[in-house]
Parts: structure tokens; C-alpha cells; sequence
């Protein structure tokens, strides 16, 4: 489940390949500061696929969005993926393996809601890399079904911080 995410995020190379060269270039070199700027919380917005099966798949895709925090170190990032598919929550998580030679091109949001203008700028790649919007998949946030999940996990994490809970005060 979380490798096509994996794709999509850390390396699209071959969409930048195919674009006219009045496409906007997002490659950056990875560096530990890049990795810093997407690690954290992003939210699956839309995505096009020139694919019909591709289409079909992502299509059962109601909401999603996933974690990502960095480890220099081993050039490795883990994922944590909640995703609503079929009305119904799927998580997972997962190692990605860094490759700072390559760039990154991100079709997701900080944020489950972008601005109509970052919809605009999105469109018009998608228009420039000689796609139809009619081939845009769209997500509701809203149908989100991880919350319960993502809450329990939270804790769990809080928990495994602090494993005897919080002290007390002057004894």
C-alpha cells in the first residue's frame, strides 16, 4: 500500500522527462534540510493518471494522508500511512529508502484543504504535462475514517515516551 504513496512522493522523474520545457521544474537536490521540509503531516489532495487501471485503483481512495520523519543517518524516512479506502481505514507503516541524487516532485498538502489557488497552479501542471482534468482523481477529507486509529496510536506513542505516566509534584 505505501510504495505507490512512496513513488509519488520521493520520485516522479520520468512525468519530468515527458514535460515540455515550459513545465515548471519542482526537482531539489535532497539534502537534510529538504528532508526537514517534508518530514511532518501531508494530506493526499489528487492525482492524475493517464492509466485507466491506475485511475480505478485510486478511485477507492476516499481520504488519506501519512506521516514522514526523517533519519540522516541511515537515508531512510518512516512512513505512517492512514488511508480511507472503501469506507474503510487501512494503515500502514513502512521504511523509504533516500536517494539524494534524485529530486522530488510532491503532489500533497500540509494542510486536507489547499487554496484555490494552489489548485490552479496544480491544474495548470497537470495541463502542462499534456493531461485533461477529466484524468484528476480528487479525495474528501471529510470521509476520512483513521481518526480513531490515528488518536490510539497517538497515545500509544505518548505512552511508550513516558511508560509510568505523569509524576508527581514534589514527592
Amino acid at each position: 500500500m505505501a510504495l505507490p504513496w512512496a513513488l509519488a512522493v520521493l520520485s516522479l522523474l520520468p512525468l519530468l522527462n515527458a514535460q515540455s520545457s515550459s513545465c515548471v521544474n519542482f526537482t531539489v537536490p535532497i539534502t537534510n534540510a529538504s528532508l526537514d521540509q517534508i518530514s511532518g503531516k501531508w494530506f493526499y489532495i489528487a492525482s492524475a493518471y493517464r492509466s485507466s487501471e491506475l485511475k480505478e485503483w485510486v478511485s477507492a481512495y476516499q481520504s488519506a494522508y501519512f506521516y514522514l520523519y526523517s533519519n540522516y543517518t541511515e537515508d531512510k524516512m518512516l512512513m505512517r500511512e492512514y488511508s480511507t479506502i472503501n469506507h474503510r481505514c487501512v494503515y500502514n507503516s513502512t521504511y523509504l529508502n533516500i536517494q539524494r541524487e534524485n529530486g522530488t516532485l510532491s503532489g500533497y498538502a500540509d494542510k486536507p484543504v489547499v487554496t484555490p489557488e494552489q489548485m490552479r497552479q496544480f491544474h495548470e501542471q497537470v495541463t502542462c504535462m499534456g493531461m485533461d482534468k477529466s484524468e484528476i482523481v480528487y479525495v474528501d477529507e471529510t470521509k476520512d475514517q483513521c481518526g480513531p486509529l490515528h488518536k490510539q496510536h497517538d497515545e500509544e506513542r505518548k505512552k511508550e515516551k513516558d511508560p509510568e505516566g505523569p509524576k508527581e509534584r514534589g514527592k
